[in-house]
């Protein structure tokens, strides 16, 4: 849906009218849940969390997406898993198993595959391109270390809702600038039909998907939850079949396969 919508809007204004329409929803729903607002100390503390994801992660990613290739963006952000597990290690003292690093890898390896219809893939960008991706990602790390011991604290709705304000509120600012600068600008003309895909992306990839990922995480570790995220590719590709018309190669087959089985042993060894 974002793909589709790029066609109509520039990245920092396209995640602005997704994010706007993300947090009115959220706020919406929390107002008709009656969910009772916390200490403005805890909610403070809950929007920083917000500055490094939905914030700072796309605020650098985007940018280096423009300096790099799809391919090697795609297999940079493959190692948030990796960063997932060492920072709950560092931070938590969560050391994984031999079994969940065998599994890491091979779902990473899977994910690379998923994302690379070629070796053209991996040719052209820059070092730049591919360094702020690599900050987007670790960024995006952090969101889920941080995000996974607030959400035992707090209600999963409240706390998307939070964040996602205060990620709102980084890219506006960021998006003034870029404006102000030239790097970015507003659409001379908008359809009806793209802005409701602009809106409708922005209920599906940030209101929905964080709510339920915060939801998740009330019940597993983050580093399990970061190995969920090895998913993501697998789920567009299937995506880029059905609404964009795009093909599989045997590579990309093989990828989704070892990210499923991966995922599976890991979930099996949990639960042994």
């Amino acid at each position: 849906m974002t793909k589709g919508a790029l066609a109509a809007f520039d990245p920092f204004v396209l995640l602005v009218i997704q994010l706007v329409a993300s947090v009115c929803a959220l706020w919406s729903a929390v107002l008709l849940s009656s969910i009772r607002l916390l200490p403005w100390s805890q909610m403070a503390k809950a929007g920083s969390t917000g500055l490094f994801e939905p914030g700072l992660a796309y605020a650098v990613g985007v940018p280096g997406l423009a300096l790099t290739t799809a391919g090697k963006a795609s297999v940079i952000a493959a190692l948030e898993p990796v960063f997932i597990f060492l920072g709950a290690w560092i931070l938590f003292r969560t050391r994984p198993s031999a079994s969940a690093m065998i599994a890491i890898a091979t779902a990473v390896v899977g994910v690379i595959l998923v994302s690379l219809s070629g070796p053209d893939d991996l040719r052209g960008g820059s070092v730049v391109g591919d360094g702020l991706v690599l900050v987007g990602t670790a960024f995006a790390a952090v969101y889920v270390l941080a995000s996974s011991r607030l959400a035992l604290t707090m209600p999963a709705l409240l706390l998307t809702a939070i964040q996602q304000s205060a990620g709102l509120g980084l890219v506006l600012g960021l998006t003034a600038a870029a404006l102000a600068g030239g790097w970015q600008s507003l659409p001379v003309s908008v359809t009806l039909p793209m802005l409701t895909l602009a809106i409708l992306s922005g209920l599906i990839q940030y209101a929905l998907a964080f709510w339920l990922y915060i939801v998740g995480l009330k019940g597993i570790p983050p580093g399990l939850a970061g190995m969920f995220l090895t998913t993501t590719p697998v789920f567009g590709v299937l995506g880029g079949m059905v609404f964009l018309g795009e093909s599989l190669v045997s590579s990309q087959i093989l990828g989704m396969v070892l990210v499923l089985l991966a995922l599976f042993a890991l979930l099996r060894s949990r639960s042994n």
